[in-house]
């Protein structure tokens, strides 16, 4: 099944070919990093945590190219972790992603280890994605999906193919499917879409895993898990929403999330909240997050968070943190 996949790309790119040849060609490499760290004060009993914590936010390094025209366009991304605190275990850089694909006036396909695109809409609207916080699962965390959002929001997908149709009218469509080698190429499978007019945007995808294998991180085998959500960009605030049911597999659990942010006129600070609320499970409860987040320098910033969850069955824990991020980034064309 992933010798045909691949197959296919290679045909795509075959048919657009004369284009690219009667085009101007253009190519670029990308290389970046970002560290990111916190200093936090942590109440958590479920992960035995309490007192002061230094945390690295997942750290990272990346290089990115792409070569072609704007009718086909080739591309490709690398990123590691790269961990500065006691979760590194001696290891200078982790696994994160590295994908590779084709984009032009047919749409974009994309195959390797990658974000999916179950995933992502809830990584776009997180401000605390990434930071020390009370994350999904309703524990201390230094990365990943804040409270509210499902476990389903972390992870990344390997042996994953994704298309993206081009911009039909404001509607974008998506579908993709996963391969786990180990279980006799059982597949698992996403669709999806969205639509969006002047500064609004709405969308909705469904994900589903094979009979035998977890295709989708954090979605049960055998299981499926479906996404709403929906963004709106003021003048100088934006706000979003996301709704989602996961089967994990024991039970169905709801999270719903709704954040806020406020751009401030000098264009430096942005004021951060997000409330969260899970349904059932573990983590059943309700969460509040909220930050600010000030640029001392054009790819520096400091920030204060505070992040708090009433939940059902445990303690309710807490986070206090105070960080900072620096980014770089250097493109050779």
């Amino acid at each position: 099944m992933k010798k045909k996949c691949i197959a296919l790309l290679c045909l795509l790119a075959a048919f657009t070919m004369p284009s690219v040849a009667s085009a101007e060609t253009s190519q670029s490499v990308t290389f970046y990093g970002n560290l990111r760290y916190s200093f936090n004060y942590v109440d958590d009993d479920v992960s035995g945590i309490e007192g002061f914590r230094g945390t690295d936010n997942v750290s990272r390094f990346g290089i990115k190219g792409s070569y072609g025209t704007d009718d086909l366009r080739g591309f490709i991304h690398l990123q590691v972790g790269a961990p500065s605190d006691w979760d590194a275990d001696g290891d200078g850089f982790t696994q994160r992603f590295f994908f590779g694909g084709f984009e032009g006036g047919f749409g974009k396909v994309t195959f390797g280890r990658m974000t999916n695109a179950y995933k992502y809409p809830g990584y776009a609207l997180d401000p605390f994605y990434d930071f020390s916080r009370i994350n999904s699962g309703g524990v201390f965390a230094g990365g990943g999906a804040s409270y509210g959002l499902s476990p389903a929001t972390n992870g990344f997908t390997d042996n994953a193919l994704q298309y993206v149709t081009p911009d039909l009218n404001g509607f974008r469509l998506v579908g993709g499917i996963a391969i786990d080698d180990s279980n006799d190429d059982d597949l698992g499978f996403l669709a999806g879409g969205s639509y969006s007019s002047n500064n609004l945007t709405v969308g909705g995808v469904y994900a589903a895993n094979g009979e035998t294998a977890q295709n989708y991180p954090n979605i049960g085998i055998d299981s499926d898990a479906f996404r709403a959500y929906a963004t709106y960009n003021g003048d100088g605030w934006k706000m979003g929403a996301s709704y989602e049911q996961v089967d994990n597999g024991c039970s169905t659990v709801g999270y719903y999330y709704l954040t806020g942010t406020a751009m401030l006129e000098d264009a430096k600070t942005d004021l951060s909240l997000s409330l969260g609320v899970v349904d059932d499970g573990s983590a059943e409860g309700f969460g509040i997050t909220g930050g600010a987040f000030h640029h001392i320098l054009e790819n520096a910033q400091i920030y204060a968070m505070a992040s708090y969850a009433d939940l059902e069955h445990a303690e309710a824990p807490y986070v206090i943190s105070v960080g900072a991020t620096y980014d770089f980034g250097y493109t050779a064309k």
